[in-house]
């Protein structure tokens, strides 16, 4: 592998790294853990997505190290076993496990297709995930019962298609958004709106079924009018999340491509890397969101 594939495979890997963050301080998101509280998650908080996070960072450097050494997928998917275990170890959640899963396979699809372009990396993702689903043991796990009872996808759907969420919808809402408004803020609501619209969320289907899942689909909708109208989007995201915390509804799924997506963006230079500090929502952002 040559020095520049592999500086390029860092670089994709820190800004998935960083992605995630970005997802975790985005703020307010529906039944997610953000900077305003921690949404349908009483068993999560920050300091512990935080930490959860740093996992995360260790996972994708032992991923590139793997991929640099020329490893097998066999290893790779032991680095990723690892990682789930050092969750459950160390914070006795599986929180992150989904960002597991969707960025490593990034990571080893983006090494397997030799260059950036778009169409390769998919093909690539799509090849390596057909595989990999096509001789993994059934673990029983909230996901696999979820998509064999739904007749859903979820994310072996997403990874055979080589992310559709995130190429197809997540990435050109916030470029567009983006054009009109000029805020990042605003483009990252757009983002979401968009994600809450087109992913089979298992996690959504395992809390509330197949009447939850159309609920954020409409929010999404009403997301996507509210900021195209530049109508206060942020009180009816504070208002969703009201509604999903007693319905015990959240979208991990849609947050999971959410961190992807913004690690796509940090990667390609599309968004700055002073953006994603802690900032919560402000009365000046909302202030942006409106302009």
């Amino acid at each position: 592998m040559n020095s520049s594939r592999h500086s390029e495979l860092e670089h994709l890997a820190n800004a998935l790294a960083r992605g995630a963050s970005m997802e975790l301080y985005l703020t307010p998101k529906p039944g997610l853990v953000d900077l305003l509280d921690n949404g349908s998650h009483p068993d999560l908080s920050v300091t512990l997505m935080e930490r959860s996070i740093g996992i995360v960072a260790d996972y994708l450097d032992a991923i590139v190290a793997s991929l640099r050494a020329d490893e097998p997928f066999a290893c790779q998917r032991d680095i990723a076993i690892h990682a789930e275990r050092r969750l459950y170890d160390e914070l006795g959640t599986n929180t992150h496990k989904g960002y597991i899963f969707l960025s490593g396979m990034l990571l080893i699809a983006r090494h397997h297709a030799g260059v950036s372009d778009e169409a390769a990396v998919r093909q690539s993702l799509s090849t390596i995930s057909r595989s990999f689903f096509d001789t993994a043991a059934k673990t029983g796990s909230n996901g696999e019962k979820v998509r064999r009872n739904y007749h859903t996808g979820g994310i072996v759907g997403e990874a055979i298609g080589g992310y559709p969420s995130l190429f197809d919808a997540a990435l050109p809402a916030f470029r567009d958004a983006f054009a009109r408004h000029g805020c990042v803020t605003t483009a990252s609501f757009a983002m979401m709106a968009r994600l809450m619209q087109t992913v089979d969320d298992t996690t959504t289907l395992h809390r509330a079924g197949r009447d939850g899942l159309n609920r954020v689909r409409e929010d999404g909708r009403r997301l996507e009018c509210l900021i195209a109208d530049r109508g206060d989007a942020v009180t009816f995201l504070e208002e969703c999340n009201d509604r999903y915390k007693e319905l015990n509804l959240t979208i991990g799924g849609v947050a999971d491509m959410l961190g992807v997506a913004f690690g796509c963006l940090l990667a390609r230079g599309e968004i700055s890397d002073e953006v994603t500090g802690r900032v919560p929502v402000t009365f000046e952002s909302r202030q942006r969101l409106a302009a």
